[in-house]
């Protein structure tokens, strides 16, 4: 660690042939390439409620919308449902706090011999899985191995890379698990031999992925046992039922070690767009909380007396773009001179507190607010005139001769809209003309994985921070031999700055690093920003305690701290 940051390895892994592409922007986009450790939770509005008395045990139910999730194996978790609620489901070792320090969780102790090679972590005595269980040191070896196993294929295996011999065996080279540097020394003591000192590896021991997993449960039922009636957790919460695409129930862990939580229940209402479905069930009284308040409707909750109280505005860290294939020489897109042009002729602002009616900010650059190498000001300029001169200097002046291109995005209400003003603003500022295809998640899904590979025009869509880096960013969006959303943008000059970025100690240094990047990001625009997320949402004025971090690894506790006043 130097001046507060830890280096995290996943790039000289890449470059040295370790991990796959898959596996450097999963690990990356989990804790970055060098990190701050400090770290708030980062709210913009918190919600507050006047001291109140607690609604009885038997109330203390939240309910809230959701999607499907995929499963609970902390080994192979990676997208918010799941990673949510598996976090109130399982323990690990430690956590941190708002303020970056280390919290006791299932070890009450631990230690870090003088090397810095070897980590000894002393669980508490007498916690109990949820099915009772002891929970011992063997079940996070076993856990934390089975991470390593090449059959399980986790694309978060490379996050115990640290621990000597599991690389070799991860990647096949030893073919048992015996020879890496993981074991329970006693029933509540376990070891970590790492192959080099890491500063940061208590951060990698917070995180989902070192979570334990109940092997009897594994073993028996295979790949079922996440299904509800199989799972079993060590944590504050247990997972009661699961009614797939429609309702999922997790109540309080009665074995849990530690400060029992107040809340005794949490219902899960299952669709495939709570952003639509929640605010009708939220004033049907049948949700606690919303999810995205929809444009559609922000203005009548804004207006309406009793609504307006319940909204709560949380920062998170992300920016919608409309993402292009730079290198599709059979669309216009792949002339730097149109994507400049494009960006130039949005009325962001428009877009952001017209369209979008306020709930979200405009995005003139692609690194959002809070992160290391965000610009203050972006470095194109000119408004319409200029987009309308860089057209004619691409050969389409007047937007004669334009050949057109495709627009796709998966289902959202909020990209329907800006889809629809993107195409209004190109059309009437710049004579050119584009076609719209909104896709099902599903179907999106499919075309996406296929323009890894594929030509396409251009597609909309949005990253938001697992973890408030530029690592996050920078490198995992955009460095050539990553291309998360495979715009098949190179610059050598901007690989050469993010990746000096990631490894860079010296946070003044590392600043401007990623600046000077994003420079050249949003000169280049391989990626064309439109607006910074944001999450407004409606909260109950029982439900105390309830707030949404911006990024994924603050989402440990969420449902811990909630409490249901009396009403």
């Amino acid at each position: 660690m130097a001046n507060g940051v830890v280096r995290f390895p996943w790039q000289s892994y890449y470059d040295a042939g370790l991990i796959s592409r898959r596996q450097f922007l999963k690990l990356s986009a989990l804790l970055g390439g060098a990190a701050t450790i400090a770290a708030g939770t980062g709210t913009l509005d918190r919600p507050t409620t006047a001291e109140a008395a607690l609604a009885a045990p038997a109330r203390q139910v939240l309910r809230y919308p959701d999607m499907e999730p995929l499963h609970f194996d902390p080994a192979t978790m990676e997208a918010r449902p799941e990673i949510l609620i598996g976090m109130a489901l399982f323990d690990p070792l430690i956590t941190f706090d708002a303020q970056g320090r280390i919290v006791p969780l299932a070890a009450r102790s631990w230690s870090v011999s003088s090397d810095g090679l070897t980590y000894t972590f002393r669980l508490r005595p007498g916690m109990r899985w949820s099915d009772g269980h002891p929970v011992t040191a063997a079940d996070y070896e076993y856990a934390w191995k089975r991470v390593l196993d090449p059959a399980i294929a986790s694309d978060y295996a490379s996050a115990f890379y640290p621990i000597k011999g599991a690389l070799d065996y991860n990647k096949g080279k030893t073919k048992t698990a015996d020879n890496v540097a993981i074991k329970a020394v006693g029933p509540l003591t376990l070891r970590a031999g790492l192959a080099a000192p890491a500063a940061y590896f208590p951060r990698l021991v917070s995180t989902w992925n070192y979570m334990p997993v109940p092997r009897w449960q594994v073993e028996k039922y295979g790949k079922k046992w996440v299904e509800a009636g199989n799972h079993v957790g060590n944590g504050m919460f247990k997972l009661q039922s699961w009614e797939h695409d429609k309702e999922l129930v997790i109540v309080a862990n009665p074995r849990y070690w530690g400060p029992k939580p107040t809340l005794q229940k949490v219902t899960f209402t299952l669709t495939d767009d709570p952003f639509r479905t929640s605010l009708p069930a939220y004033e049907n009284n049948e949700l606690d909380v919303t999810d995205q308040i929809q444009p559609a409707d922000i203005a009548r909750v804004r207006n309406d007396p009793t609504l307006a109280k319940q909204l709560h505005k949380f920062r998170w860290s992300g920016t919608a773009m409309v993402f292009c294939d730079t290198t599709n020489t059979k669309s216009p897109l792949s002339n730097p001179k149109v994507r400049q042009a494009l960006y130039l002729a949005i009325d962001h602002n428009r877009i952001a507190n017209n369209v979008l009616r306020g709930i979200y900010d405009p995005a003139t650059t692609i690194t959002p607010p809070g992160t290391i190498g965000s610009l203050a000001a972006p470095p194109l300029t000119g408004g319409l005139a200029r987009a309308r001169q860089l057209l004619s200097e691409a050969g389409y002046p007047g937007g004669k001769g334009f050949p057109g291109f495709k627009l796709t995005w998966p289902k959202l209400v909020t990209f329907d809209l800006v889809a629809q003003a993107l195409q209004q603003m190109w059309q009437a500022g710049l004579g050119v003309t584009i076609t719209l295809q909104r896709m099902e998640a599903k179907e999106f899904n499919a075309a996406f994985q296929s323009y890894a590979t594929q030509p396409y025009d251009a597609f909309l869509n949005r990253w938001g921070s697992d973890y408030e880096d530029p690592a996050n960013w920078a490198n995992i969006l955009f460095d050539s031999d990553q291309d998360f959303f495979h715009t098949k943008w190179r610059n050598a000059r901007y690989d050469s700055l993010i990746r000096a970025g990631a490894a860079e100690g010296n946070p003044a240094k590392r600043k401007q690093l990623y600046e000077s990047a994003e420079k050249i990001l949003n000169t280049e625009l391989p990626a064309i920003p439109i607006f910074h997320l944001g999450v407004i949402i409606a909260i109950k004025p029982w439900v105390q305690g309830f707030a949404l971090p911006p990024a994924a690894t603050a989402w440990y506790g969420t449902f811990g701290r909630v409490k249901i006043l009396d009403h």
